[in-house]
């Protein structure tokens, strides 16, 4: 794998200071060189950029499953691991046989030996991009390059603005997060829990397509992020508990978000990654309303496509009708605008998803067409979004009753992000469209877990009293759908599981104003109407809604 025979490095090449350490260079190129001045560049594009990726933190546990996504973006999870297992392996015999022993593993995390190696970032020439030679690997890379390239110093001239200060284009522009390591206040009872919770919390938040995680490497420069994320794990009686902290940073260092997480796990892996699975679903919702916020500030002329997106998302979820319209067209806009864009286009097939929905679409055959073009075209445009493999899941089972093909798509959503409610929501409907209501239920339960107290959770929360009032458990249908009318009072698919579940219990008399209120956000709503459009494979689904439908007044 060495390239062991390769000429001697160039004058210009750093010669190690002390004895038996390995000495990395990383700027316009990457070099490393040995205590005998020979190069240690392994062959190969992949290799070399795990090398790379790993030097730029030294001493720091770099979780698998993040190097995997970076270096294998396009290849299942399983398949991307075991490359890089492979590709580990070829690395660290290389260098045992010359007898440097700097690689640390385990099974969840790799590491450059601190105590072996010294990394430099010197300045790069003006202009030059940061470590060219890993361009093109995987476009997951490319993007993480991209990120890190303002934080590795360049050597402009005085007086020009550094490469920190270069905006990002405004329909490119992600919020960064920097995730500080968790401070450890149980002491060694905890053992590395700390650590072992921080690296999944980034490798948890870098799937994510919202965001930009950055972290602290030595040798560089701090980054100035967007916001910070920090926190410590703390003993809580016996158990070990996690506060977490999203702070403000360009805001003047407001805590904006807290949260007490305490999943019920006792082995070490699996708490730390029910951690990060719950800080990832929590704080992608609590920064899609703050940039949210931010972006309704601009003026809608002057808005990035992206802008456009984020501003119109509370009156999506908001239902109301003239709002939610107005919603629909600044969507359009905006596809108009950044057509590229696949969270405008996954956004808008969203929004054509609950205009059927509500039976607010004047040309039902237009929406249905409307959404299933967005859907696709979001994930044409990144067909490595979680959100919009699993919004065209929900469009392919809701909208075109196409219910294996919305399984198998929210199954990928899945695999991408196992920590995004809406997967989950959206898979555990598509089971219960299939019949297999039990899954169903574990699906949507799961995606309430990741993100409860949720003021947008009425979407989930419907699925689930629908999922319990076709089990036949209809006192449980009524009290979830009690709760959701209370926070979303406008929201129709509510409103009919809970019909329903009256229907059949015999209390038609406490379903006739919830009918009338069906009947006024949805005029035309019929059963004749609720059953061509219900995507329900099994006839016995159908027919048992339909007769609670009935048994309520609905005609």
């Amino acid at each position: 794998m060495l390239n062991v025979g390769s000429p001697p490095p160039t004058p210009d090449a750093p010669a190690p200071e002390a004895e038996g350490l390995v000495r990395f260079r990383l700027a316009d190129t990457m070099q490393a060189v040995g205590a005998d001045g020979a190069s240690l560049l392994p062959g190969g594009a992949r290799p070399r950029a795990l090398l790379a990726l790993l030097a730029l933190a030294p001493g720091h546990r770099m979780p698998r499953r993040l190097l995997a996504g970076l270096l294998w973006s396009g290849a299942p999870a399983a398949q991307a691991l075991g490359r890089l297992r492979d590709v580990l392996h070829d690395l660290r015999t290389g260098f045992d046989r010359r007898g440097i022993g700097i690689f640390g593993a385990d099974a969840a995390s790799i590491w450059l030996r601190a105590d072996r190696i010294l990394v430099e970032c010197v300045p790069r020439s003006a202009g030059w991009p940061f470590l060219p030679e890993l361009r093109g690997i995987d476009p997951q890379l490319d993007d993480w390059l991209a990120r890190a390239e303002f934080g590795a110093p360049p050597a402009a001239p005085a007086g020009e603005p550094r490469a920190t200060e270069r905006p990002a284009a405004a329909t490119q522009r992600r919020a960064s997060v920097l995730v500080t390591p968790l401070n450890n206040l149980a002491g060694p009872r905890i053992g590395h829990l700390d650590v072992a919770a921080t690296d999944a919390i980034v490798a948890a938040l870098s799937t994510l397509r919202s965001i930009a995680v950055v972290v602290e490497v030595a040798g560089r420069p701090p980054p100035t992020p967007d916001y910070m994320l920090t926190g410590n794990i703390h003993l809580a009686g016996q158990k070990p508990q996690v506060v977490l902290r999203l702070v403000d940073v360009g805001g003047g260092g407001a805590v904006l978000w807290s949260a007490v997480i305490d999943p019920d796990e006792a082995r070490p892996a699996a708490f730390a990654e029910e951690v990060a699975a719950m800080a990832c679903a929590r704080l992608e919702h609590e920064l899609l309303l703050l940039e949210a916020e931010r972006a309704a500030l601009r003026p809608l002329a002057d808005a990035s496509a992206l802008e456009m997106v984020l501003r119109v998302v509370p009156d999506i979820y908001r239902l109301e009708r003239d709002a939610f319209e107005r919603a629909g067209k600044v969507l359009a806009l905006a596809v108009r605008r950044e057509p590229r864009l696949a969270a405008a286009q996954a956004w808008l097939a969203y929004w054509n998803i609950l205009l059927v929905g509500q039976g607010w679409a004047v040309n039902e055959r237009e929406a249905l067409a409307h959404a299933g073009t967005a859907a696709e075209q979001a994930i044409l445009l990144d067909p490595r979004d979680a959100r919009g493999l699993a919004t065209a899941g929900h469009v392919r089972g809701f909208l075109h009753h196409q219910v294996p093909e919305a399984m198998a798509l929210c199954r990928q959503a899945l695999d991408i992000n196992p920590n995004l409610p809406a997967a989950w929501t959206f898979a555990g409907m598509a089971h219960a469209y299939a019949g297999e209501l039990e899954a169903g239920r574990r699906h949507l339960k799961r995606a309430l877990q990741l993100l409860p107290r949720n003021p947008h959770a009425f979407f989930t929360e419907a699925g689930l009293a629908t999922v319990e009032m076709l089990l036949g458990n209809f006192e449980a249908a009524i009290g979830i759908g009690r709760a959701v009318l209370q926070m979303q009072p406008r929201f129709t698919a509510a409103l009919r599981a809970q019909i329903a579940a009256l229907g059949h219990l015999g209390r038609a008399e406490e379903a006739r104003p919830l009918v009338r209120s069906l009947l006024e956000l949805d005029p035309g709503f019929t059963l004749q109407r609720f059953r061509n459009a219900a995507p329900y494979v099994r006839r016995r689904d159908i027919d048992h809604f339909l007769r609670g439908l009935r048994l309520a007044g609905v005609a």
